[in-house]
């Protein structure tokens, strides 16, 4: 009589149910890896902003300590009553506007002499500041004033600014000694602005030309493939620099950037990291692949080297025991010939139990 074998049929359900068991738990582990790092990334991403809003800050700060020093020292110097015929250096053109129909009020004594006393700091200042482009005076009928005559386009780009600045709310030339002028963004031309006043009257504004795009690529973050964006406070995206270079401000729309968000300490400006998705998205798969591989390769050994140790020193010897069984049932005196060594204990008794039977039999 054949003696079947259960433990084939275990080891066959055992064999496929580890298989799916090995994956799953491979999966497992290869996903909260994933979130892990996902979330680190995300992290070290919030990090980087801090650090380019404090960096932008810092560059920012002296330019705002400039152009607010330089209002003081204007309305100091109006206080004082200096009167002045004519200009030492620099060029004046008028900026009439839609409603003067051409005439523009001349400088006055007061603003001459003002002018030839901060002529000199200008010069110094364009010297010596870093991300300094140009300082000009706007009188407050529209006289500017520049250090040089810089052609019909600065005077266009003046113009604009004139226009900026008499738009402005009250509210806003009370409240804030400086502010940020976007003259002309596709040009990538930015002003800090400061009015200056004489007894609480607005007689002229200063306005201090800034390469701010030059300042948001030394803050860029090292991050490769991600945007660093400069946002106003309507989430206009001002200037966009990607890889230490600037991208065009119409690929992106800063109302989708709801996250990665810093706001600026010294003006009402927003930062935003914008990462390449598609870059992002092929690192993330090809991470969650990877670390799959690395968790499945060490259980799949694990697996394999269990089941042979399963079959070799389980399943086999259990097979020979059968079949030693059924050569002893058909009358043969010693069954199989290789004995196990960890299991002649178990051959041994099965001899036993055999020759106990035939004893009572034949009794």
């Amino acid at each position: 009589m054949k003696i079947s074998n259960p433990l084939l049929n275990e080891q066959k359900r055992l064999r496929r149910n580890s298989v799916v068991l090995l994956l799953l738990l491979a999966a497992s582990m290869a996903l909260l890896d994933y979130l892990i790092a996902l979330s680190d990334r995300q992290a070290l991403r919030q990090a980087q902003l801090n650090a380019a809003t404090a960096d932008l800050d810092h560059q920012l700060l002296p330019l705002l300590h400039l152009t607010h020093a330089l209002q003081q020292e204007a309305e100091l110097m109006l206080q004082q009553g200096g009167q002045a015929a004519q200009l030492k250096a620099g060029h004046v053109t008028a900026l009439p506007s839609a409603d003067s129909a051409g005439a523009v009020t001349p400088l006055t004594a007061g603003e001459i002499s003002l002018l030839n006393q901060l002529e000199p700091w200008f010069r110094q200042q364009l010297k010596s500041s870093r991300y300094l482009r140009n300082i000009s005076y706007i009188s407050a009928d529209g006289q500017l004033f520049q250090l040089s005559d810089r052609g019909a386009a600065a005077a266009e780009t003046a113009r604009v600014a004139f226009r900026q600045i008499n738009s402005l709310p009250l509210l806003t030339l009370n409240a804030e000694p400086v502010n940020l002028i976007a003259v002309n963004q596709e040009n990538q031309i930015f002003a800090l602005h400061s009015v200056v006043r004489n007894n609480k009257n607005i007689v002229g504004h200063l306005l201090l030309e800034i390469d701010l795009a030059a300042i948001l690529k030394q803050a860029t973050i090292p991050q490769t493939g991600s945007t660093l964006m400069l946002m106003d406070k309507d989430a206009a995206v001002l200037i966009a620099a990607k890889d230490n270079q600037l991208s065009s401000t119409a690929l992106y729309d800063g109302q989708d950037a709801n996250d990665s968000l810093q706001h600026l300490d010294i003006v009402p400006l927003v930062l935003h990291i914008q990462p390449d998705r598609l870059h992002d998205t092929q690192m993330e798969l090809k991470r969650f692949f990877a670390e799959l591989l690395f968790y499945s390769v060490p259980l799949l050994v694990l697996y394999l080297y269990m089941l042979f140790r399963f079959k070799r020193k389980v399943l086999r010897p259990i097979t020979r025991l059968l079949i030693h069984t059924a050569r002893l049932e058909r009358g043969d005196v010693h069954g199989v010939r290789h004995v196990p060594l960890e299991w002649e204990a178990v051959f041994k008794q099965t001899e036993q139990l055999r020759e106990r039977g035939s004893e009572k039999s034949a009794d």
